[in-house]
């Protein structure tokens, strides 16, 4: 235990859990030594960070209360959806023809990955892309609003190919797009003779300068058509689909670089996503326990603890659990381990659908992610989807799971779960339709209070909205640098 000095607090109330007998001296031993680093919680954020802490150097312990590997963002089976969302006492009917329960394997927050840039070199970086399953997303597509007012869903247009083949255009406006695709393929950030655009005169584009709308202006392409390559070619990283006036040209162009690059990442990639086999909630969990090991950290699940033990300082120093302490040179914790650092910055509405097809209008998808642009569904932020069957694991082979999310915009007060779901996500409802079975929930998504970093303890938020590592990423890229005082960089 630490030094008589020191005093412990209690943050938390203290969570559940039990160690058998069999590791009680594995859990013991593993307390017995000062890390460089304690991670309260194993949810994708924190075995993330805990995977690159280690992967640079750092000895780190990563300690789960909950009995689940991924702890609240754990992936659920089908008995396990019904029990946190379903009715009281409710469970499966047969009549619905669902499957068995282990075969279910639901993200709380699924979060497709884009197999090119910073998250994949992160991942293997971290040593987690060599512990996970990660598989081809089959499908990306966009929804729009067409100007009968109907609904429509299409690919996102990617190649020239792509550009010909869509009803998404009209006539005139493809070979222009087409045009600009084939500048886009020669451009390299680096090379100033790349910036060099235009068929008759020629002109060297000030990508930082202009807007995205000036750029989308020079091509000659309509502002629909600007609209539609923005929010989908052009998906700022991270961020909710903005019009291309309030961003700038190069932030646009290099989104729509990153983008077409992804395809060429893995061979037959058909969108520029991967997803992890079974789902992320879990497996991130699992994935860090093994690269911990490797660098001589450890991962213990179902360790319940008591709470952080602070110095003479008034820092955190460590944890407690079962009144034995082990040191640390940092902490860092999830949301909900560290209640007292933390505040509701707005809340998030996901609806869970068991589907026995693929999302209307996604054609032959196997597995999907769609995104509605707010501006297409008459809101102020955009409704992510993410779905899969078999290809991933996540539901029996003949069945789909599709995940739709979005921030809460209207009241909630008197509402259940899923009248607030069917309110905000009423433009992803049709898509989905008929479906097996619907459950629903409403989350805060809690950020750390200004003053957090004065208790010493680094907390990372929730989970956001969006169905990519995006956020993600840039939460655990700060806290890294927190923690160590460096930037992160990837080996």
């Amino acid at each position: 235990s630490l030094a008589s000095p020191m005093r412990l607090a209690l943050l938390l109330a203290s969570i559940s859990g039990s160690a058998t007998a069999s590791d009680a001296t594995s859990w013991r031993s593993s307390f017995d030594k000062r890390y460089d680093a304690v991670v309260l919680g194993s949810g994708p954020k924190e075995s993330l960070l805990a995977s690159l802490l280690a992967s640079n150097g750092k000895s780190v312990l990563q300690l789960e209360p909950r009995r689940a590997p991924g702890g609240v963002a754990a992936s659920l089976d089908l008995g396990q959806l019904y029990e946190r969302m379903g009715a009281p006492g409710e469970k499966p009917e047969p009549k619905l023809k669902l499957g068995t329960p282990e075969e279910y394997s639901a993200d709380v927050a699924p979060k497709v990955l884009m197999a090119g840039g910073k998250e994949l070199e992160m991942l293997v970086s971290s040593g987690l892309w060599q512990q996970m399953d990660f598989r081809r997303v089959h499908r990306s597509f966009l929804y729009r609003t067409k100007p009968d007012g109907s609904s429509d869903v299409h690919r996102v247009l990617v190649t020239a190919e792509d550009v010909l083949k869509t009803r998404s255009l009209p006539p005139l406006e493809k070979p222009k797009v087409v045009l600009l695709l084939a500048w886009l393929d020669k451009w390299d950030e680096s090379v100033p003779g790349t910036y060099v655009a235009g068929r008759l005169s020629k002109k060297r584009l000030p990508l930082g300068k202009m807007s995205a709308a000036s750029f989308f202006r020079y091509w000659d392409v309509a502002p629909e058509t600007a609209q539609l390559l923005s929010a989908g070619l052009g998906e700022a990283p991270g961020a909710p689909t903005r019009p291309p006036r309030k961003r700038t040209a190069l932030d646009l162009v290099r989104a729509m670089k990153r983008y077409r690059g992804s395809f060429k990442t893995f061979q037959y990639m058909t969108s520029p996503y991967v997803y992890p086999v079974k789902g992320s909630g879990s497996a991130f969990a699992r994935g860090a326990a093994k690269v911990l090991a490797q660098h001589g950290g450890a991962s213990l699940v179902g360790r319940p603890v008591d709470g952080l033990v602070y110095g003479p300082d008034g820092r955190a120093c460590g944890v407690a659990s079962e009144g034995v302490s082990v040191e640390a040179g940092c902490v860092i914790a999830a949301p909900e381990h560290a209640p007292e650092a933390v505040e509701t910055s707005y809340s998030v509405v996901r609806m869970y659908a068991l589907l026995s097809h693929a999302p209307n209008k996604c054609k032959d998808a196997r597995s999907c992610r769609l995104l509605i642009p707010a501006a297409q569904a008459g809101r102020k932020h955009d409704i992510h989807l993410v779905c899969s069957g078999g290809a991933h694991r996540v539901a029996p082979a003949d069945r789909w799971l599709a995940v739709v999310s979005t921030r809460v915009e209207g009241d909630t007060a008197g509402l259940s779960a899923l009248q607030v779901a069917k309110r905000e996500l009423a433009a992803a409802i049709p898509l989905l339709r008929p479906t097996r079975k619907i459950f629903a929930e409403v989350s805060p998504v809690y950020a750390p209070r200004a003053d957090a970093a004065s208790s010493g303890v680094c907390v990372l938020g929730s989970c956001d909205e969006t169905s990519t590592f995006d956020s993600l990423v840039a939460d655990v890229e700060a806290a890294y640098e927190t923690v160590t005082g460096e930037p992160l960089q990837p080996q």
